[in-house]
């Protein structure tokens, strides 16, 4: 009897340990995600802001989706950690399925899949001024739309709390942010 409360004992102590090393790096985890999170989410609105107007052109009724960009880049994610840091929650061997950030990706894809053929002829439209230059300058942008497709189409990978916050600090403007020092 005495061996077996011993063995009882020390199983109890096991998880109790395990559990409280969860809870610490769910805290600790959820700290630097509090720290990201703004961050990435204020660089891509700025990145947003700054093409809004060409957005605009090039998009034309689609435009309302596309700017639900950083949204789907970080907002959801962001938003989604924070339900799945939360202290008492066991994330041990845990995934996270991040189906709504890859369902609103492939609506944006799908939006720019319909703008390329279209994009050198919306960005040039209305503009009276040397041709070629405009050209260029049209042709530039829509490869930037290319690179942007490119981009959405890397596919967002199911994974625990933890590592999504790992991926998320990769993505963080000046890396120091992240680790809480100041850039």
């Amino acid at each position: 009897m005495k061996r077996w409360r011993l063995v009882g004992g020390s199983l109890l102590a096991v998880l109790i340990v395990v559990y409280a090393g969860n809870c610490v790096k769910n805290v600790v985890t959820g700290n630097r995600v509090a720290k990201i999170c703004p961050a990435l989410q204020a660089s891509a609105n700025e990145r947003l802001e700054n093409s809004r107007v060409l957005f605009t052109r090039l998009f034309e009724g689609d435009a309302p989706i596309i700017f639900q960009m950083p949204e789907a880049v970080v907002g959801r994610t962001c938003s989604r950690l924070q339900g799945e840091l939360v202290w008492y929650q066991w994330n041990l061997g845990r995934t996270v399925r991040m189906d709504e950030t890859r369902a609103l990706r492939q609506e944006l894809i799908v939006v720019i899949d319909r703008t390329l053929p279209v994009c050198v002829e919306r960005a040039t439209r209305g503009i009276a001024a040397d041709e070629q230059l405009h050209l260029e300058l049209a042709t530039t942008s829509c490869q930037m739309i290319k690179t942007l497709r490119a981009t959405l189409d890397t596919p967002v990978q199911d994974a625990s709390p933890w590592g999504i916050a790992e991926q998320l600090e990769r993505l963080a403007p000046h890396r120091q942010v992240a680790r809480g020092r100041e850039p």
